[in-house]
């Protein structure tokens, strides 16, 4: 087993760990939709790596499904065959028809989910309330872009870590995304130079715009808005994506600028149009900047100094 296969399995590892904890917030039916989009993401990987003559690379096929599984809503289980679709349509298009593992240029999992959000957006935005066990398109994040007094009174910042309000299957349990994520980047899974910039540039900007909140400290405005919606799970476990990501470490700087920006930019430009429903600009962030990661490749190649001519190596 290599360090790419032992890689993959810490993550998926701890993507399962974060399916677990979303059981105990919205039921054991988290399962069903976890095992379904499993399910479907091995049959096209298989039969793509066969229609390939290659050897199957039985790491490759449980990352995607479970990245789609915890950024969809528990109430997908009623229309579980979109998570099927997702998967399907994010690991073909984004991943198989690039020549598989370590070849795709998008990140599989939101190009899934952007086909179903645009596909279904009715369906993909109705989220369960795990008190009540009411389910309506409200969550934290879309009353907090509206009335940010009312969650940071309602709502202390352990509530918002553990996570038992409305949101996606796998978002919610902030302190399980927070520790997973750090834990792998102590082991050096996952590089911190993208988290930290990331979360970073989306801290500055939301701290910027507290600023012009009456009634709302800036310092705790920036802090909550890092903790709405899909924002941590994305940094930890989807801008780190090796394949999709910059090789260079300057890059990297660039590369989760770019997303804290884009994303903040999609998130809060409905200050111009308070009807836009762009609580989530994770899954659009993340796309555009995977197209312009090779452009960001190229601009930042480290320089080779102090090159000897070659009459001085000649023999």
């Amino acid at each position: 087993m290599n360090k790419s296969q032992q890689s993959r399995i810490f993550v998926a590892s701890a993507l399962f760990i974060l399916l677990i904890a979303a059981s105990f917030i919205f039921g054991a039916t988290v399962f069903i939709v976890g095992a379904l989009a499993i399910l479907t993401s091995f049959v096209v990987e298989i039969l793509s790596t066969k229609a390939r003559k290659e050897t199957f690379d039985w790491t490759s096929f449980w990352i995607t499904p479970l990245v789609i599984t915890l950024l969809t809503t528990p109430t997908i289980i009623d229309q579980v065959w979109m998570v099927s679709i997702a998967t399907a349509f994010g690991v073909f298009f984004a991943k198989s028809i690039w020549g598989g593992q370590d070849k795709n240029v998008f990140n599989p999992a939101m190009v899934g989910l952007i086909f179903i959000a645009l596909a279904f957006p009715i369906y993909v935005n109705n989220f369960l309330e795990p008190v009540s066990g009411l389910a309506s398109p409200q969550t934290l994040a879309t009353i907090f872009k509206n009335s940010p007094g009312q969650i940071m009174t309602t709502y202390s910042l352990w509530d918002v870590l553990l996570g038992n309000y409305a949101g996606a299957i796998g978002t919610t349990f902030k302190l399980g995304i927070i520790i997973l994520g750090l834990l792998m980047m102590v082991v050096r899974i996952s590089d911190w130079r993208i988290p930290l910039t990331f979360v970073g540039t989306y801290f500055v900007l939301s701290l910027i715009n507290g600023f012009t909140k009456t009634g709302v400290n800036p310092f705790m405005y920036a802090t909550y808005s890092i903790l709405m919606g899909h924002l941590m799970f994305a940094v930890m476990f989807v801008s780190t994506d090796p394949q999709t990501a910059p090789l260079y470490n300057k890059g990297k700087f660039i590369y989760g600028i770019g997303l804290g920006f884009i994303t903040w930019i999609i998130q809060n430009i409905w200050v111009f149009n308070p009807l836009a429903p762009n609580t989530e600009g994770i899954i659009y962030s993340v796309t555009f900047m995977n197209a312009v990661v090779g452009l960001i490749d190229v601009w930042t190649v480290p320089k080779v100094k102090d090159i000897p001519n070659l009459e001085e190596v000649a023999i």
